[in-house]
């Protein structure tokens, strides 16, 4: 899934601002956070690729004049944070983010124990306890709970959900999968001890946990690496290869390049070995450079295939930020501010002469945690039918989503903005279906020899 506290890598660029020193008991005045607030619309509306995609513009804007009404009196950048993030989740973008800075988080949110304990699942009409992240609750996994501090949980489900990111059922799963820490963020006061009464009419008080046990919690769940490991590692099971992918990360040119060559070293393993099958993990893999994923290909695929297509805005703060760095695309710059520019669906060509190129029997397993360009990846190789795909139906990632990351500052709080400026379509265009649907359904939570055996069998 795709973790509301993980930073997702992918072509990211962001502005040049300093990291922020302000106090986190500061409290900034109603003009401050007015400036803020009217920034972040206007950054919305004019660099993300369609800001417009849920709501029109004049229902998006009453989202923010709703908020500008309410600020009347000085607020800390924390409470700012909890009562602007609703703003974001309208763009259906699953790599926006609105968050805080540690520097910045008052200390009954950073170590207090202030969020519900647990997490949701969905069962018919009832709302069941899934996981609890703290011993001596009271409460059960599988108790059937109706209301928290005298609302129904369907209520606060249904706000949470507005302070998740992604498409509309996606905010929805991760309102239940995250829903202690959704739970507390969505609410303007502070509370260490939460009211919940089950289905059978009980009323259980609650302690509540810190920040760090969601931290933690939403970490592992997402299925994804901690973002410490971004090698690519061969292992030979028998006359299997497998590439575990844990990532595409690589942070210049000249770190591709030596990922590259890593890459061709496995693959003239692979031909001593004679492996006769080959499988690619990107089932825990957040994303990275797409570059990474189209290297991959070459090495086992001799073939022209049909890449993503791309609608990019055109925005004057991109532009700057471009200009800010050197980069001078004049093309880019004659286009006029606000226009969506287009670009088909391109061929790419993988290398002609690969003496090393694998040419057997190739699959590629996915999972909850395939995002990014790890999911155009998989996506790409489904669309061209280049290779079987194995796994789960990923939770989170969507083979159509926004990309090409932009990050800002809200001038005054410092909050972090985070939004795509492209929006990528794969290789066989829009479809109501916007899911990556494996050829094969395996269990990922398997060593690999496991995951080789229930797809070979």
């Amino acid at each position: 899934m795709k973790n509301i506290l993980l930073a997702f890598v992918f072509c990211g660029v962001t502005t040049n601002v300093a990291a922020p020193k302000t106090d986190p008991d500061h409290k900034f005045s109603p003009r401050q956070l007015k400036a803020d607030l009217a920034f972040m619309e206007k950054q919305l509306f004019d660099a993300h690729a369609d800001p417009f995609t849920e709501l029109s513009r004049p229902a998006y804007e009453n989202v923010f004049a709703g908020i500008n009404a309410r600020l009347k009196d000085s607020m800390t950048a924390t409470a700012f944070f909890k009562l602007i993030k609703p703003c974001i989740a309208p763009l259906s973008d699953e790599h926006s983010q609105l968050s805080i800075d540690t520097a910045l988080q008052t200390g009954d949110y950073k170590n207090g124990t202030t969020f519900l304990p647990f997490s949701l699942l969905k069962k018919g009409k009832l709302f069941i306890v899934d996981e609890l992240l703290a011993e001596g609750t009271g409460l059960q996994k599988g108790q059937a709970i109706n209301a928290i501090n005298d609302e129904p949980v369907s209520t606060c489900l249904a706000r949470c959900a507005g302070y998740s990111t992604g498409f509309p059922s996606q905010r929805m799963h991760n309102a239940l999968e995250q829903f202690g820490y959704l739970y507390t963020i969505s609410r303007p006061g502070t509370y260490y001890s939460f009211r919940v009464k089950t289905a059978t009419g009980k009323l259980i008080t609650l302690k509540g946990v810190k920040l760090s046990a969601w931290q933690n919690y939403m970490t592992a769940k997402s299925g994804q690496n901690s973002g410490q490991d971004h090698e690519i590692t061969y292992t030979r099971y028998g006359n299997a290869g497998y590439l575990n992918a844990s990532s595409f990360y690589v942070g210049d040119d000249r770190q591709l390049d030596s990922l590259k060559k890593q890459l061709s070293g496995m693959f003239k393993q692979m031909k001593v070995d004679g492996v006769t099958s080959l499988f690619i993990d990107v089932s825990r893999n957040s994303g990275g450079n797409s570059a990474v994923g189209d290297a991959l290909i070459g090495h086992f695929y001799d073939k022209p295939y049909r890449n993503y297509q791309c609608n990019f805005r055109r925005s004057d703060e991109y532009l700057n930020l471009l200009r800010s760095w050197g980069f001078n695309d004049e093309a880019y710059a004659r286009e006029a501010p606000g226009k969506l520019i287009h670009s088909e669906s391109s061929e790419s060509y993988p290398p002609a002469n690969d003496p090393d190129r694998f040419k057997g029997k190739v699959y590629v397993i996915v999972g909850n945690g395939t995002f990014s360009s790890a999911m155009m990846f998989a996506t790409v190789i489904k669309d061209n039918h280049i290779a079987t795909l194995a796994g789960q139906i990923p939770a989170e990632g969507h083979p159509n989503h926004f990309g090409e990351l932009y990050n800002t500052k809200l001038p005054n709080t410092r909050l972090d903005l985070r939004f795509g400026v492209k929006e990528w379509v794969r290789p066989a265009g829009k479809t109501s279906d916007n899911v990556l649907r494996p050829d094969i359904i395996i269990n990922v939570d398997k060593t690999p020899e496991e995951m080789i055996k229930a797809i070979t069998k």
